[in-house]
C-alpha cells in the first residue's frame, strides 16, 4: 500500500507541474509580448515538462525510504515535501478544468443548429487540386492520420439578444452574419482550401461577412490572401480586424491593403450601417496587441452593437461598454481536444474557459471560432470551423 501511495505521488506531482506549467503559457499568449519572447518561454515549458520526471525521480533517490520504493512523505528531505506540495497543488486545476469542461464548456464548444463537415483534401478529384489543398508547406503534423487540418465545419448557430436599445419589433427576419476567424495563410493549407472556405461562404448568402483577426503568418502571401477573400465582396458587407499574428509583421501595411481591396476595418472605431429592418453598430478591437480600445456605445440607439474582438478576454471591456454581441477567435478551440482532459492550451488569461462556442455574460452575447489556419498545422477533435449566426434581436 505505501509503495501505491508513493507512486501516486510522484504521478500526482508531475501532473500538477505540468498543469502550472499550461497555465503560466496560456496567460503569457494572452498578453502583448513579442513572438520571439513567447518561443523562448514555450521552449523553456517543454523542457521543464520533460525533464521533471527525471528530476523528481532523482531527487527521491533509490534508496529504502524514496518514493517509490515505499518510503513515506515524512521520510522525504524539507526540500523534496515542498516541491510536491507546491506541485500537487496544480492537480486542482486540472480537475477543476476536467469536470468544467465535461460539464459546461463542451456543450458550448459543440452547440449548433445544423452542422455539415467537409473533408476537403479528400473531395478534391484531381492529384492537381489536391496539391492545391495541401499547400507547398511541409510539417511533421502532417503525419498524424488523425490530423483535421484539412477539414472544414460549417455550422449555424441561432442566438437571440436581448438589445436594451432595440425596437422591440419581433417579426423580422433574423441576420445572417458569418463569421471567420484566424485565417492564418501560411502554405498549408494551400490556397485550395481556402478557395473552397469562400465558396462556403458564398453558399450561405449572409448578410454581413466578419473577420475576427490572424490573417497572415507569411508576408509574401498577403496579395494571394486578398485575392482569395476579395470575391466575398460581391457576397455581403465585409468588415475585419487584426489579430497578433498580424502584429508580428507590417500590420499597417497589412491593414491598408487589405482595406484597399474593399474589406472595411473598424479597429478602434465604430461604423453605424443598415442592414434590411436592422440598424446595426460594428466596431473593433485588436487588444492588448495593436490599436486604440473601442467606442462606448452603451447609449447608441442601434437594434444591435457588435465587437469585432480577436481575443475573447475583452468580453469585460465589451459588457462594460455596452455592446450586445462580441465575436471573437485568437484560441483555435485549442487545437487539441484530448479524450479525457478536453482542451489543454488556449492563449487567454481565463485559460479553456472560453476556447470555442456561444457564451452569454449578462447581457452580453460571445462567440468564439475555433478559426480556420493555424501557424502550427495540427487539429485533433477540434474541426476547422466556419460559422454563421443567425441572430434574432429583441428587447
Amino acid at each position: 500500500m505505501q509503495h501505491l501511495i508513493g507512486w501516486l505521488l510522484l504521478i500526482a506531482s508531475i501532473a500538477g507541474h505540468t498543469e502550472w506549467w499550461v497555465v503560466i503559457v496560456n496567460r503569457s499568449h494572452a498578453l502583448r509580448i513579442r513572438s520571439t519572447s513567447l518561443r523562448k518561454f514555450r521552449t523553456l515549458h517543454d523542457l521543464a515538462v520533460l525533464s521533471y520526471p527525471v528530476i523528481l525521480l532523482w531527487l527521491t533517490g533509490t534508496g529504502p525510504k524514496s518514493l517509490w520504493r515505499g518510503g513515506r512523505f515524512s521520510e522525504q528531505s524539507s526540500f523534496l515535501q515542498w516541491l510536491l506540495i507546491v506541485t500537487i497543488t496544480g492537480c486542482i486545476p486540472l480537475i477543476l478544468g476536467m469536470v468544467r469542461w465535461h460539464w459546461i464548456r463542451h456543450p458550448q464548444f459543440k452547440h449548433s443548429n445544423s452542422t455539415t463537415r467537409h473533408d476537403v483534401l479528400g473531395q478534391a478529384s484531381t492529384e492537381e487540386d489536391r496539391t492545391a489543398v495541401r499547400g507547398p508547406r511541409r510539417h511533421v503534423s502532417q503525419l498524424w492520420p488523425w490530423n483535421e487540418i484539412f477539414h472544414l465545419e460549417v455550422n449555424t448557430k441561432a442566438i437571440r439578444v436581448n438589445s436594451s436599445t432595440g425596437n422591440g419589433k419581433t417579426t423580422r427576419a433574423p441576420l445572417r452574419l458569418a463569421h471567420i476567424s484566424d485565417l492564418h495563410f501560411i502554405g498549408c493549407p494551400g490556397l485550395g482550401y481556402y478557395q473552397f472556405l469562400v465558396n462556403q461562404i458564398t453558399e450561405l448568402q449572409p448578410d454581413l461577412i466578419l473577420f475576427t483577426g490572424d490573417l497572415i503568418d507569411e508576408m509574401e502571401l498577403l496579395p494571394e490572401a486578398i485575392d482569395i477573400l476579395r470575391p466575398l465582396l460581391s457576397v455581403a458587407p465585409c468588415y475585419f480586424i487584426l489579430g497578433n499574428h498580424d502584429w508580428k509583421y507590417e500590420h499597417e501595411q497589412i491593414r491598408s491593403k487589405f482595406a484597399a481591396s474593399g474589406w472595411r476595418c473598424v479597429t478602434g472605431r465604430s461604423e453605424i450601417l443598415r442592414v434590411g429592418e436592422y440598424q446595426i453598430l460594428l466596431a473593433g478591437s485588436e487588444q492588448p496587441w495593436i490599436g486604440p480600445a473601442p467606442p462606448v456605445v452603451r447609449d447608441a440607439g442601434c437594434d444591435l452593437r457588435v465587437l469585432l474582438s480577436h481575443s475573447p478576454d475583452q468580453h469585460l471591456l465589451a459588457k462594460r461598454f455596452g455592446y450586445d454581441l462580441m465575436l471573437s477567435g485568437h484560441t483555435h478551440g485549442g487545437q487539441v481536444v484530448l479524450p479525457l482532459f478536453g482542451p489543454i492550451y488556449s492563449p487567454s488569461l481565463f485559460g479553456v474557459s472560453y476556447v470555442s462556442g456561444l457564451f452569454r455574460r449578462g447581457k452580453l452575447t460571445m462567440h468564439v471560432s475555433r478559426g480556420v489556419g493555424a501557424k502550427d498545422p495540427m487539429r485533433w477533435r477540434c474541426c476547422p470551423e466556419l460559422t454563421c449566426l443567425e441572430v434574432t434581436c429583441g428587447n
